[in-house]
């Protein structure tokens, strides 16, 4: 029978510990978490909130970082000595910010399995001659019905802040002005990451102003939903999408604008294209896949390490 593997972790990014929560793990982590997350995991019993005092009593199979905070002052804050020597997995969500091609991770130590969520983020950063591995995302398969009818693209903001260059907010106001374009927030107005497929359902695109930012969760909702994407070629992004085919991406934002309007001008075209984006999606981005990746880099990852005895 498989093992049910017990993860320690600190949450960094809320709907990709909610699609990780779906596998058959054990995730801990810290009590204290925000309403909105208290509201997306009320009914997921395998996400335990643990008081700290109680965390290193713990019997666990494994520590995830997401962030320099937790792998670099947290663990020594509120994990055993003997915790400390569990295996140990550093999930890596952006790419390098401090330069796009010599930054060093932070993560020097040949034990920790290095995890990045794309195949652009793994090839920019430095990795000092670690293990690493690649996990694409993946996202729960939905049944809206896309239908384009509101003849408006849409730009998503998601939940953490980031800098305004870095996500585009100066191209997002360019094609404001010259496009019918509206925002939807997650967080504002009852919209959450369950619920956003069928909050995007009935524009016509998604636009995607990010200048250098790892494509965030609803680039996959939308495909998955059957939604046409158009964005910058930059980072990942062009490896998501087939220009012309599931969306439009090019980093010559004049093209982008005219594209969008033709979006606009033809509801079939978009409805024909976003047929193409679900295709990729449920190949590509499925969430068993996502699992199943996870389970066998933590079977790996786990066997490395030598068993330790628990008292």
């Amino acid at each position: 029978m498989d093992q049910r593997y017990k993860i320690f972790t600190w949450p960094f990014n809320q709907q990709y510990l909610f699609e990780l929560a779906q596998g058959d793990f054990d995730i801990y982590i810290p009590e204290g978490q925000n309403s909105s997350f208290q509201q997306q995991f009320s009914s997921q019993k395998n996400v335990i909130e643990t008081n700290e005092a109680a965390i290193k009593d713990l019997s666990l199979d494994c520590i995830l970082f997401q962030d320099e905070y937790s792998y670099k002052t947290a663990q020594y804050e509120v994990l055993s000595d003997q915790q400390r020597q569990l295996p140990k997995i550093y999930l890596e969500h952006h790419p390098p910010k401090q330069h796009p091609t010599n930054a060093k991770h932070l993560v020097e130590d040949q034990d920790v399995q290095l995890v990045h969520v794309n195949h652009y983020n793994a090839l920019m950063w430095d990795n000092n001659q670690l293990q690493v591995t690649v996990i694409e995302n993946g996202v729960t398969t939905n049944t809206v019905n896309f239908t384009g009818e509101k003849a408006s693209g849409v730009v998503v903001l998601e939940e953490f802040p980031a800098d305004g260059r870095v996500t585009g907010r100066d191209i997002f106001m360019q094609v404001k002005e010259a496009l019918l374009l509206e925002v939807v927030q997650i967080g504002k107005e009852d919209v959450t990451y369950q619920n956003l497929p069928e909050k995007l359902s009935q524009y016509r695109f998604l636009f995607c102003p990010d200048r250098y930012a790892s494509p965030g969760f609803a680039v996959y909702l939308a495909m998955m939903t059957g939604m046409p994407v158009v964005g910058l070629a930059t980072t990942d992004l062009p490896a998501l999408i087939s220009s012309e085919v599931s969306g439009f991406a090019d980093s010559d934002l004049n093209y982008l604008i005219c594209k969008m309007k033709v979006l606009l001008d033809n509801q079939q075209l978009a409805i024909q294209m976003g047929l193409e984006a679900r295709k990729t999606a449920l190949q590509r981005f499925n969430q068993n896949r996502f699992l199943k990746d996870w389970k066998q880099m933590l079977e790996n990852t786990i066997a490395s390490k030598p068993l330790l005895i628990k008292i």
